[in-house]
C-alpha cells in the first residue's frame, strides 16, 4: 500500500507539507501544491478516511517543558500534522507539573492508552519516560543526547549551530562576544556554550567570564541579563542568547538604553521562532529542523510500534543560520 513517505519523496517535499495538503490546511506554495497533488494521482495514493467505518483514531502523548515557548508550541504544531497524516492524534502535556505528580501523568497516559510517548525535555529526569517505556510503551526522547540510556532518541547538534553562530559574529569583526544562557544543567544550555566557547578558542579570543549570564530562556531573563552585561560594559559588541526569546529581550533592552541593532551591538538567537522573523530588527538565529525532527520522531515511533525487536536509535540532526537584520559588521 502506498504512503504519506512515499508521496512526500516523489513530490521532493517533507511528509508535514503534503500532510498540510491532504487536509486543507495552512499555507502551501502553488508550485509545491501542484507537485503534490501530481504525486497523489501518479501513486494513487488514497489517505486514510476519519469518519464512517474507520478506525478509531490512534494518539501519541507528548511531553514538553513549558507550553508557554513558543518554541514548544512550533514543535507541537509540526508533530501533530505528521502524526494526523498517519491517522493519529496528539496529547499534550505541559511538564511544569511531572517532578510532582509523575504517577498521575503516568496514569493519564495509560487511560488515554497512548500509542507511544515523545518526551521533550532537555533537564528534567528520564523517570517518566522509563515508566512509561516499562508500561510497555514506545517512547523516543526528543532534543536530548541519550548515551547510556536504552531508549530512542533524536537529537539536535546544538554545539554546532551555536559554533556556527559565534563563527558568523567573529567574521563580522566581533571579538567581544557576550553568551547569555539558561540553566547550567540543562543539556541545550551547556552544549551551547560549549559551542560558543569552541568558536571563541579556534579563533583565539580569550574567554571573559565576565561576559556571560544565566537566565531562564524568558525575555524579561533576556533584557536582565542584558542590562547587567551591558549598561557599564562599551566593549561588547554583540550577544549571543541561548534562545530568540532570550534574544528579544536584549534587543528590548538595546532599544531602551538608546542603542542601535546592529550598528552599536548585533544581537543573535536560536531557534527561529515565528516572532524572529517579525520584530524590528528582524533577528539573526539559528533554526532547528523542527519540520525534519517530527517526520523521523513519528518514523521512530511507528517502527516501533509495527516491531516487536527492542532496537534502540540514537539519531542526530543538523542545524542552520538565518541570517537577518539584528548582525551585522562590528563598528569601527
Amino acid at each position: 500500500m502506498i504512503n504519506i513517505k512515499e508521496v512526500a519523496k516523489l513530490a521532493n517535499s517533507s511528509i508535514t507539507t503534503v500532510s498540510r495538503v491532504i487536509n486543507n490546511s495552512g499555507y502551501v506554495k502553488l508550485e509545491t501544491r501542484k507537485r503534490i497533488e501530481e504525486a497523489i494521482k501518479n501513486l494513487g495514493y488514497k489517505p486514510l478516511e476519519r469518519s464512517g467505518g474507520a478506525k478509531a483514531t490512534k494518539t501519541f502523548g507528548l511531553i514538553v517543558p513549558n507550553i508557554e515557548n513558543p518554541f514548544y508550541g512550533k514543535m507541537a504544531n509540526h508533530l501533530s500534522s505528521v502524526a494526523n497524516s498517519f491517522d493519529y492524534n496528539l496529547l499534550l502535556i505541559n511538564i511544569k507539573y511531572i517532578d510532582e505528580n509523575k504517577d498521575e501523568v503516568l496514569t493519564d497516559l495509560l487511560n488515554n492508552r497512548v500509542n507511544g510517548l515523545i518526551y521533550a525535555s532537555s533537564y528534567r529526569s528520564l523517570e517518566i519516560a522509563h515508566l512509561a517505556q516499562d508500561k510497555g510503551i514506545p517512547v523516543v526522547v526528543l532534543d536530548r543526547e541519550i548515551t547510556t540510556d536504552k531508549i530512542t532518541s533524536v537529537s539536535v547538534n546544538n554545539n554546532y549551530g551555536a559554533f556556527i553562530a559565534t563563527e558568523h559574529l567573529i567574521k563580522l569583526g566581533h571579538k567581544n562576544i557576550a553568551y547569555i544562557g539558561a540553566s547550567k544543567n540543562m543539556e541545550i544550555s551547556t552544549k551551547r556554550k560549549a559551542g560558543y566557547l569552541r568558536a571563541l578558542e579556534a579563533n583565539h579570543i580569550s574567554v571573559d567570564e565576565r561576559q556571560i549570564c544565566y537566565g531562564n530562556y524568558t525575555m524579561q531573563s533576556g533584557f536582565e541579563c542584558a542590562e547587567m552585561l551591558l549598561k557599564d560594559n562599551q566593549e561588547i559588541t554583540a550577544v549571543l542568547a541561548v534562545n530568540d526569546l532570550m534574544a528579544i529581550g536584549v534587543i528590548n533592552y538595546l532599544h531602551k538604553s538608546g542603542r542601535k541593532v546592529p550598528e552599536d551591538v548585533s544581537v543573535l538567537g536560536f531557534d527561529n521562532i515565528e516572532l524572529a522573523g517579525s520584530i524590528t530588527p528582524s533577528l539573526t538565529t539559528v533554526e532547528y529542523p523542527i519540520e525534519r525532527m517530527s517526520e523521523v520522531v513519528i518514523e521512530l515511533l511507528l517502527r516501533q510500534i509495527s516491531d516487536t525487536g527492542n532496537n534502540v536509535e540514537a539519531l542526530t540532526l543538523f542545524p542552520k543560520l538565518v541570517v537577518r537584520e539584528s548582525t551585522g559588521p562590528v563598528k569601527r
